[in-house]
This record gives C-alpha cells, sequence and structure tokens, in this order.
C-alpha cells in the first residue's frame, strides 16, 4: 500500500470511510484514533471530495474535534449547501432553457446520483454534464453565452460555459471515441434513453443503464488517472436506493464491455467500506483506489502501454523495455538506416550513430527520448499490480 502511505497513513483512510459511512447509513460515528490528526483526516477528506460529509459525522461525535476545526468544518458545510443550491438553481434554468430551445437534452452522472444521498450537498458536483444533440452544441453554447455565460474550451467530447458556481459540459457523446470499447457500447448516447414524464425534450437513462454508464465511468478514471472512494460510494448509495435493479441485466451488459472482473472488485470494496464498520484491510487495487491515483495523467499512457505489453516479471518488462527503447529492434532500425537490410552486423556500431544522429539533428527528440527511458524505470510496481488486478483490459 506504498501510494496510501504517501500522504497518508491506513489509520486516517479507514476513520474517514467509516465516518462518511456513519452519515450514509444513519449511524454513530466512530470515534478518532488518538495516533492520527485532525488536520490528516481533513486533508485526506478533502482531496477525496468527502469533507462536507465528514463535517456532518463530526457533529454525532462524543470527542468532537476542537473549537477552531468545527468552526472549519461547520463554515466548509455551509459554504457547500450554498453552493448545490445554486448548482440546483442553474441546473433547472439550464434545462428549462433547453427545453424552450426544442433541444433534446439528457443529465448525466453527478446530478442523477446527488439526490440518492441523506443530503444533496453531500455530494456537489464539479459542473453539470449534460448531453445535447451534437448538430446543435454550438447553438447551445452561443445561446447560454448571449445569457450571460462565459465560454471555457471546446473539446472533442464537449463544450464548457459557466457562470458563478455554475460550470456546465454541454456533451456530444456519452463517451471519447478514443475510448473504442465503451464508445462502441454506449453509442452517442440517445440509443437507449427515453423522454422524461412530463418533457418534450429531456431524456434520461433507465435506472440499470445509468447504473452500467457510472460504473464505465469509474473504470474509465480508474484506467487512466485514478479514481477515489466518492465514486464507490455513488455505487453503494445508488444500489440502495434501487434495490429492485436487474443485477442479471447489469452484470450481462458489463461482461460485453469487459468490465465484469472490475465490477465485482468494487462492489465488494464499496459493501466492505460502507455498509459497516470498515476494519482497515486494504487490497492492490483498493490501496490505489484510496491514493487518489497519484501516477499522474502525464505518465499514464506509458504506464498503459507497459501493461498491455508486457506479462510476468515487472522487473523483467520494465528492463526489456528499456533495452528496446534505448538499443530499438532491426525492423526499426532498417528503416531508418536502409544500409543495415544488407549489412545487419553494423546494428551496433548504428545504434551509436543514431544516439549521436538524433542528439544532434533532433535534440528535441534525443530529450524524449531520455525522459521515456527514464520514466519507463521509474514505472511504480505497485501502480502495475493495481491495474492488472482490476481485471481492466481495453477500454
Amino acid at each position: 500500500m506504498s501510494h496510501t502511505n504517501d500522504n497518508y497513513d491506513k489509520k486516517t483512510c479507514t476513520f474517514v470511510i467509516n465516518l462518511v459511512a456513519s452519515v450514509i447509513n444513519s449511524t454513530q460515528p466512530p470515534e478518532k484514533y488518538e495516533d492520527i490528526s485532525w488536520q490528516s483526516v481533513i486533508d485526506f477528506a478533502k482531496k477525496q471530495s468527502v469533507l462536507n460529509i465528514v463535517s456532518y459525522a463530526c457533529e454525532k461525535l462524543k470527542n468532537k474535534p476542537d473549537p477552531a476545526t468545527m468552526k472549519y468544518l461547520k463554515e466548509f458545510r455551509m459554504q457547500k449547501i450554498i453552493v448545490e443550491a445554486q448548482q440546483e438553481i442553474e441546473a433547472c434554468d439550464a434545462m428549462d432553457k433547453l427545453e424552450s430551445m426544442g433541444v433534446r437534452h439528457m443529465p448525466l452522472k453527478g446530478y442523477n446520483v446527488k439526490n440518492l444521498y441523506p443530503s444533496p450537498d453531500m455530494r456537489t458536483m464539479g459542473d453539470l454534464d449534460l448531453l445535447v444533440d451534437e448538430d446543435r452544441c454550438d447553438e447551445v453554447v452561443r445561446a447560454f453565452v448571449s445569457d450571460g455565460f462565459t465560454f471555457c474550451a471546446s473539446g472533442d467530447l464537449h463544450s464548457n460555459v459557466e457562470r458563478g458556481n455554475a460550470y456546465i459540459e454541454f456533451h456530444r457523446a456519452l463517451i471519447n471515441k478514443k475510448h473504442k470499447v465503451l464508445s462502441d457500447y454506449f453509442g452517442v448516447g440517445w440509443e437507449r434513453a427515453r423522454l422524461c414524464e412530463g418533457c418534450a425534450f429531456r431524456y434520461e437513462l433507465t435506472k440499470e443503464d445509468m447504473y452500467i454508464f457510472i460504473v464505465a465511468h469509474v473504470a474509465k478514471h480508474y484506467r487512466y488517472g485514478g479514481t477515489g472512494i466518492r465514486s464507490l460510494l455513488d455505487l453503494y448509495v445508488y444500489r440502495r436506493a434501487y434495490p429492485d435493479l436487474n443485477t442479471k441485466y447489469i452484470d450481462e451488459e458489463l461482461k460485453k464491455i469487459g468490465l465484469d472482473i472490475f465490477y465485482s472488485k468494487i462492489v465488494q470494496i464499496s459493501d466492505e467500506w460502507y455498509s459497516g464498520s470498515f476494519n482497515g484491510s486494504f487490497d492492490t487495487v483498493s490501496s490505489y483506489i484510496v491514493s487518489g491515483g497519484v501516477y499522474g495523467d502525464e505518465n499514464v499512457p506509458l504506464l498503459n502501454t507497459f501493461i498491455n505489453e508486457t506479462q510476468g516479471s515487472i522487473k523483467t518488462g520494465k528492463f526489456r523495455k528499456w533495452l528496446i527503447t534505448v538499443f530499438p529492434g532491426k525492423e526499426l532500425m532498417t528503416t531508418r538506416y536502409p544500409i543495415l537490410k544488407k549489412c545487419i552486423f553494423l546494428l551496433p556500431l548504428f545504434w551509436i550513430v543514431r544516439f549521436f544522429d538524433t542528439l544532434i539533428r533532433t535534440p528535441q527528440n534525443f530529450k524524449k527520448s531520455v525522459k521515456d527511458t527514464t520514466d519507463i524505470l521509474k514505472i511504480d510496481e505497485s501502480l502495475v499490480d493495481a491495474q492488472r488486478d482490476s481485471g481492466i483490459k481495453k477500454l
């Protein structure tokens, strides 16, 4: 559990998880362990986006934090209540506007989960995700900008606007096409959608399909940069709210996209964490989740390439990957230096030639090559284990 210990020890993680569970289950929260500090609890809970839930739990503790800490927690909770109320108003206004424009739309992710919590401010949203028809997305952005929103950015998947505490992402599809397995399964998103009762243009997924989408979203974050304890809390809260979910259908659909093993693991972890008194036992996957995916987005492509291409010993795989990077094989070298097709015995000499050739002619490529070889040796074996153990193959 090396990555958990980078910033927080097992006791801090366990205590925060049990505090959160007590609020969700309306039970008495556990008392703080003597050898952890409230500051470490606050830091970890804030990083995991559950500090407002922790603040609710602290109100019920027999041995409450010191007055200054309690004041901070109360003010933090009040702030989140205000932000959630403002976001809800903006969300309703946004969907009313899309309805009046005759634009087909569907709220996604957090908006579909927050009202399943004991109080919606316990699940504040970083942004409001709305699926809209791709051919009307630019028109929608212009309409919202003319209404006082500020245009933020536009990418392959969505265009973003903001105003106050409202940050809206207008999605053209549920999943980015670069995640081919998920994109092929979900399509644009309307294929499984149904019209909401009483609306002309607002749509929703079935409870089962929305749950499958949330699971896929968690898997995507887990594989490409890390997820956190709130993601698994969403799944736990969702299952509690809808005990009549068609689990057979969910299991069959997740198997189609290769997430059946991953799902069984995270369901087991979420039940262990949130259904009662968690005993503080972390495996490879749960350790990676509480770490928040500290590897970072920059190095995730290299990590995933390594995982996809390497079997067996991680140390051997790292060394082999490093060798291939420093001493490329015949195919690459003969393409760059055609003379080797006739004189392959000169390959060791041309490795040296390539080194100085790259250094002199393309210094940027040389720097990148040095960085790549260094990054390969830095690949954390525990992260490779976490990805392998997840059961995720391709997304």
